[in-house]
């Protein structure tokens, strides 16, 4: 069953600024460093990725690079695809994944394009992930992607692998959500 691991670009130039237009904008020093200490955190749990597919902006692309840099993968091939562009149509998304060779395949892309289709896949028209910089979710697939073709596994935010605040003490274990919802009394649901 393929893994299919979707990954939210890191920091980037913030949206708006005059230097740079919205498709061109780069990571920062911060976002680099945060895919890098991404790729590290991964490998060090055994992950490898048999395929690395990118959104062919710079900030994705640039993340992907960041992010094998720090698993020591950097031979790795990177393959970009518009349907990973902000506004790409998840059904190309599903066709290209058909046609991409592998168990383990990492999507680097945006928000909130990735969320929603992390909700496709795991059956859901309305649901969508929320995805930190750079967060990941990760979904194993019981059949060709598309549609209703998996699970979460898993989903961790740059807290998780020590970016930028660093883990919680007590925690030695990924954060399996992206937020808890608090009840109208304050606990946790």
């Amino acid at each position: 069953m393929p893994m299919l691991y979707l990954i939210r670009h890191a920091e980037a130039v913030p949206h708006g600024d005059p230097n740079f237009e919205d498709d061109d904008r780069p990571l920062v020093d911060a976002g680099r460093a945060q895919a890098r200490a991404l790729g590290r955190a991964l490998a060090a749990r055994g992950i490898r990725f048999d395929a690395v597919l990118s959104s062919p902006l710079p900030r994705a692309l640039a993340t992907a690079e960041e992010l094998l840099a720090g698993m020591n993968a950097q031979g790795t091939e990177i393959k970009t695809h518009s349907s990973l562009a902000p506004g790409g149509k998840s059904r190309k998304l599903d066709r290209l994944l058909l046609k991409t060779e592998g168990e383990s395949i990492a999507l680097v892309g945006h928000q909130p394009d990735l969320g929603l289709y992390a909700g496709r896949l795991i059956g859901s028209k309305k649901a969508a992930l929320a995805l930190a910089k750079p967060g990941v979710a990760c979904i194993e697939c019981h059949e060709p992607a598309g549609k209703e073709c998996g699970e979460l596994r898993w989903l961790i935010t740059p807290q998780w692998f020590g970016e930028p605040a660093g883990p919680p003490a007590e925690a030695d274990e990924p954060v399996l959500y992206a937020h808890e919802p608090a009840l109208a009394d304050g606990k946790r649901a």
